[in-house]
């Protein structure tokens, strides 16, 4: 399989300033593998789509903030074309980490749009201010280096 290519489509400036703060973590070589397009208030579906079409080629993957918006509707009409390999819902940057750290040589692409996603939801925890008295002082950051290790580690 050739190199998969990344487009972030979102509301508002958020698939952009995703794409900014993956950089400040993996450095701007995300650039070479991503690209972003923002839906801006009331632009219509086909101007959105017809911006996300020009930019997407047969191996892109496109992940979307909100499954059912304008984005998610655009890029789902390409999937339809066949002119993109995917499409990805519910951003977040524990997604994003995994597919950008890790898409090296994928031969199987939906166990690791699964692995994906399982990172995705690893990455959602909640903690209420009862949950931190149990932790022992240390644990938030021994987590918080956990984590990124985990990730510096594929």
């Amino acid at each position: 399989m050739r190199h998969l290519k990344y487009v972030l489509a979102a509301h508002g400036r958020l698939g952009c300033a995703m794409l900014e703060a993956t950089a400040m973590i993996l450095g701007i070589s995300v650039y070479q593998k991503a690209a972003c397009v923002d839906l801006q208030e009331g632009e219509s579906l086909e101007n959105f789509y017809d911006k996300l079409s020009s930019i997407v080629d047969g191996d892109t993957v496109i992940v979307t903030d909100l499954f059912g918006g304008t984005p998610s509707r655009a890029a789902l009409m390409l999937l339809q074309e066949a002119r993109v390999k995917a499409v990805v819902t519910g951003l977040n940057m524990p997604m994003l980490l995994e597919m950008l750290m890790n898409d090296e040589g994928v031969s199987d692409l939906p166990e690791f749009l699964q692995r994906v996603r399982q990172a995705a939801r690893e990455g959602v925890r909640v903690f209420a201010s009862s949950d931190l008295a149990e932790l022992p002082d240390r644990s938030v950051q021994k987590a918080e280096k956990g984590i990124l290790q985990r990730f510096l580690r594929r």
